[in-house]
């Protein structure tokens, strides 16, 4: 079978790219509204068609907006473009997006000068006539020298024709150079090249400025923005007269990017995404709870009293089962912050941030993976790459692990379900469970923000970069991307459940099974099974540590489980209580942990303000591994992950110790709810 055709997909931030990436491919890549969302090169297959040989394979690169960026998502695109990299493209497709061409030109200027095979997909055509702009597409392909399609990533039109074009091939078009005499252009070009040497031209004053270089620099660009001031006047003329009014994006920015007014909007969106996120679930987890539960019983009762049984049941079902049970919330999460990205609303949203990030010593660069990190720590660490200042970088790096990722909203949900009268209606539309849910997402954004303060202040302390940001027209969102995009998120979810958390389990199973006491040892012992086992004596152990912030052994072995994946907490609680209980009815873990009673006692293990303790536990405690694992493979040291681990371990214990102590003293450490 022949290689598959290597296409790579370039252009700026915000023209398209992606959408395009996903409508050739079918693939779910997450569609943004700032430069960075696609960090890392994502690769999809087209199928053999239009007249192709072989198969087609789509690169899309990181959104840059000059092959001279400073990033390593710049430097990467770079290579790929200039066949260097691990990746070698066949053809280039460079996106432009038509109603922009004053600043996407600047790019073209720079990939003509390759001498590569390029096509370009002149992009949102739709829009551009929308805007009164006619684009001589003829003009423009004769300009640049390369083929021109018009597109409409968002409807798919256009992309045939693109594929035809691309299958086709073609000669590799003559690299074309905007004529600069400046002496030091000169000799960059003659030590290594034409078009390398600009681009080394520019990189040696970014790193070293001087007078000779700053010259050259100041004369490349202004010879390239000559030559696209002049490509302009040919290709590009009003269809008719602007108008004088406002656009419609720009009357609602009005409000959502107003100094006070927005802010308040963005607080109220997130409001009443926490909001329908917590009602909206809990029909499908009861119904989830429900299955689950019966089919324990059915499996209980079809096969009697046996080892393995009890794997299945108190390991497998109360382990796996109880993390599932989360499904329809983390699935709601996704969904609407894919909205509000496919809107355009998460871009205003930056720009908002951009003034608190601003006093902590970071730009509103650093919010995007901050925002992605609410979904996934590991994705928001690569996202870093995006930000020229390796300090702001790592500070970005040490904030994203205070998002609460999609992996704490189960434990929050399991928490709040089984302490509070969630479903209780405060104000409005706002019930006690959705507005504590609001409370702990605030929570980690607000340290996250006052560490970055911190951070940049002491540890990593230096300039501040500004944050450079294109507000995107709003669209109404793409329903068959979003859902993709939520699929392939809750897949991963259930692939976790199916793999890491199954196999964590079972091991939990054995070691909360293991050793069991002797023949002799009976009901009234002082001792229980579980706590004759390994796991047991583990939770025994710490107990004492655990006790200030409201804890028992038994939230002790779910928190140590809980460091291979967070969702192992919620298994391992569902194992715990499960063997421990094992006589009784099969009731859901949340019904579990609001019954549970200290044998010896007679009182409730855990109370509304336990609950909160642990939960703001886990605001703040770095357990996961992947996530350290990739801060030392992003910063290349050690060092810096261990770090993370250890502070955030510390403030998680104390923050916790804090809430449960001062809790108690004001006489909130009762059985019944501080919030009802």
């Amino acid at each position: 079978m022949s290689r598959p055709l290597r296409v790579a997909l370039a252009g700026n931030p915000n023209v398209g790219k992606t959408s395009l990436f996903n409508e050739l491919t079918g693939a779910a890549e997450a569609v943004g509204n700032l430069a960075g969302v696609t960090v890392d090169v994502s690769v999809g297959r087209v199928a053999a068609r239009h007249g192709a040989a072989r198969p087609i394979e789509v690169v899309d690169l990181p959104g840059i907006y000059s092959l001279n960026a400073s990033s390593e998502d710049g430097v990467l695109a770079y290579e790929v473009l200039c066949g260097r990299g691990s990746v070698v493209p066949d053809v280039i497709v460079l996106v432009l997006d038509a109603t922009n061409l004053a600043r996407n030109l600047y790019l073209a200027l720079q990939v003509r000068e390759l001498g590569c095979r390029c096509v370009v997909a002149l992009n949102m055509m739709d829009a551009a006539r929308d805007s009164g702009i006619d684009v001589d597409v003829d003009a423009l392909a004769k300009a640049l020298g390369v083929p021109v399609v018009e597109t409409v990533a968002r409807s798919g039109d256009g992309i045939d024709a693109l594929l035809t074009t691309v299958a086709r091939g073609g000669p590799v078009a003559a690299a074309q150079f905007v004529d600069v005499e400046e002496p030091t252009v000169r000799a960059y070009e003659a030590r290594y090249g034409r078009a390398a040497g600009r681009w080394h031209c520019i990189e040696a004053h970014g790193q070293a400025p001087d007078p000779d270089t700053g010259r050259a620099v100041e004369a490349l660009v202004e010879a390239r923005y000559a030559a696209v001031d002049q490509m302009l006047e040919r290709v590009v003329r009003p269809i008719r007269p602007p108008k004088p009014t406002r656009s419609r994006s720009e009357q609602i920015d009005r409000i959502l990017t107003h100094r006070i007014g927005g802010p308040l909007v963005f607080v109220v969106v997130m409001a009443l995404v926490f909001q329908a996120m917590f009602a909206g679930a809990e029909p499908f987890m009861k119904s989830i709870e429900a299955t689950v539960g019966w089919l324990q019983a059915w499996i209980s009762n079809t096969f009697g009293d046996h080892l393995w049984v009890d794997l299945i049941n108190d390991g497998v079902l109360a382990g796996v089962g109880n993390v599932v049970v989360f499904v329809p919330q983390v699935a709601l999460l996704f969904a609407f912050i894919g909205l509000l990205e496919d809107s355009g609303y998460m871009a205003r949203a930056a720009f908002i941030i951009d003034r608190i990030m601003m006093k902590a010593g970071l730009s509103g660069s650093s919010f995007v993976p901050l925002l992605s990190g609410y979904a996934c720590a590991i994705p928001a660490i690569l996202g870093t790459r995006t930000i020229r200042s390796r300090r702001a970088r790592i500070a970005t790096m040490l904030m994203v692990p205070f998002a609460s990722c999609s992996a704490r909203l189960p434990i929050y949900a399991l928490l709040i379900g089984a302490f509070f009268e969630a479903d209780t209606i405060v104000w409005g539309p706002f019930s006690i469970g959705g507005l504590l849910l609001l409370a702990m997402y605030t929570l980690s954004t607000v340290s996250a923000l006052a560490m970055g303060f911190v951070y940049s202040r002491t540890i990593l302390r230096g300039p501040r970069l500004p944050l450079f940001i294109e507000l995107p027209p709003y669209r109404l969102p793409r329903l068959r991307h979003t859902l993709s995009k939520v699929w392939e998120r809750v897949r991963g979810f259930l692939r976790d459940a199916g793999t890491t958390i199954l196999a964590a389990t079972v091991v939990l199973w054995a070691v909360l099974t293991f050793p069991q006491p002797p023949p002799d040892v009976g009901v009234e012992a002082e001792v229980t099974p579980i706590e004759h086992s390994l796991g047991g004596r583990v939770g025994k152990a710490i107990e004492p540590a655990l006790q200030p912030m409201g804890q028992d052994w038994r939230v002790g072995i779910g928190i140590l489980g809980s460091f291979a994946a967070r969702e192992v907490f919620i298994s391992t609680l569902g194992l715990v209580f499960g063997i421990e209980n094992a006589d009784e009815d099969d009731a859901p873990l949340r019904e579990r942990l609001r019954t549970a009673r200290d044998p010896k006692t007679g009182r409730k293990l855990y109370t509304p303000l336990s609950a909160t303790a642990l939960m703001v536990f886990f605001v703040y405690a770095a357990q996961c591994m992947s996530t350290l694992a990739v801060v030392r493979r992003e910063t290349k040291t050690w060092r810096w992950p261990a770090f993370m681990f250890l502070s955030m371990t510390l403030i998680a214990y104390v923050a916790a110790v804090l809430v449960y102590q001062v809790g108690t003293w004001l006489g909130w450490g009762t059985d019944v709810s501080m919030f009802v």
